[in-house]
């Protein structure tokens, strides 16, 4: 009996990998990378993946500023010990430089791609 494309992709995206979804589906590996040439389910899956992944990050997003107010408490609460405060300020520091780093990143990306689409 052929498990339903729904399926698949459910057991794939909530299981994380091939082997996983397939002991959940009762079935091969192979049975699942078999569905996996198919580019048409192949499509599927990734459309699938990337909108979990922007669900996942808008949700991060919300939670940002909370997150900064905490750590910024922590770090100011002068009640905390030495260790904690500098703990919190250190997680601040360095997740406010990825965080730096990324746009930088992206704006020369941007700039890039506006460049060549220029020169075409």
């Amino acid at each position: 009996m052929r498990i339903s494309d729904e399926k698949v992709l459910a057991a794939l995206l909530e299981n994380g990998s091939i082997r996983k979804a397939a002991a959940a589906l009762g079935c091969s590996a192979g049975c699942v990378r078999d569905r996996l040439k198919d580019e048409q389910f192949k499509k599927q899956y990734e459309d699938a993946k990337a909108a979990a992944l922007n669900e996942a990050t808008d949700c991060m997003k919300i939670r940002v500023g909370s997150a900064i107010d905490t750590l910024s408490g922590v770090m100011e609460n002068a009640d905390n010990p030495a260790t904690v405060r500098v703990s919190a300020a250190d997680s601040l520091l360095r997740h406010t430089l990825r965080y730096v780093e990324a746009v930088d990143i992206l704006r020369r990306l941007a700039a890039l791609e506006a460049a060549q689409e220029g020169d075409e």
